[in-house]
């Protein structure tokens, strides 16, 4: 773990003190985990971007959506997205009303279709 300047030279300080070696201890666990959101929300919004964009060149190279369709297409996503969030629209509902026509939710979503991230 790699501390800040400051919190080696409180470091220092605290170490005799158990309650301040406590609030120490507090004060870089809570840094932690507000980085640790910090980053985890980056990394949902770029992987979101991603999978925006991938969507999008697949409707416009795999569908043949142009200048005029692909917008509105890409509009209604979005709107659904909304609607998911805010629960207007349920994902069992969606992922019930898929399957009445012939489509797998299990076969959109499955290992075998998902990207292997390297890191």
């Amino acid at each position: 773990m790699n501390l800040t300047h400051r919190q080696e030279k409180q470091l220092t300080k605290v170490l005799d003190n158990p309650k301040k070696l406590r609030k120490f201890i507090e004060d870089v666990e809570n840094d932690i985990i507000v980085q640790s959101e910090k980053e985890t929300k980056q990394l949902i919004d770029q992987y979101l971007d991603i999978y925006s964009i991938a969507v999008t060149y697949t409707l416009r190279y795999v569908c043949g959506l142009g200048k005029k369709r692909l917008p509105e297409v890409m509009k209604r996503i979005w709107d659904n997205v909304d609607a998911f969030r805010t629960g207007h629209i349920s994902i069992d509902d969606c992922i019930g009303e898929l399957k009445e026509n012939g489509i797998e939710f299990e076969a959109i979503v499955n290992d075998k279709n998902r990207v292997k991230w390297n890191k």
